[in-house]
């Protein structure tokens, strides 16, 4: 099959723009996949801080101080800054947990991480006593 004079360096353009396009979903895979784990990072480390939180005799900077430990163990150097706060009401404990991520890609923004933990707080009941 004879070329065109006009086609020579053809291949190399579409490789290169297919090369492009391929790069560009895998970093995008690549990016959703720590966003996900991270995720589930400080939904499990807000899940833990409420039930340190909700422990019989236990203060809620018990559960900040765990729910912090958690995410930062969790995201390693993934994370810029990491801010929990905790609340204890009558009968439930709530920590929050809000997080920042850097992106692998360079022109994407900070990617924020954010979650709820609840947990009943326990109460110590004697025998025979009523509730």
């Amino acid at each position: 099959m004879k070329r065109l004079h006009g086609e020579r360096g053809e291949a190399f353009v579409e490789t290169a723009l297919v090369g492009l396009v391929v790069m560009s979903l895998a970093l995008g895979l690549i990016q959703f996949g720590l966003w996900y784990h991270a995720q589930h990072v400080v939904l499990g480390a807000a899940q833990e801080g409420a039930h340190a939180a909700a422990l019989d005799g236990a203060t809620t900077s018990e559960g900040e101080v765990r729910a912090t430990e958690l995410t930062r163990a969790g995201l390693g150097s993934l994370s810029k800054d990491v801010m929990v706060s905790a609340i204890a009401a009558d009968d439930i404990a709530t920590v929050h947990v809000e997080a920042h991520m850097a992106p692998i890609v360079p022109f994407l923004p900070t990617i924020t991480l954010e979650a709820d933990g609840r947990a009943f707080k326990e109460r110590f009941i004697p025998a025979g006593a009523t509730p």
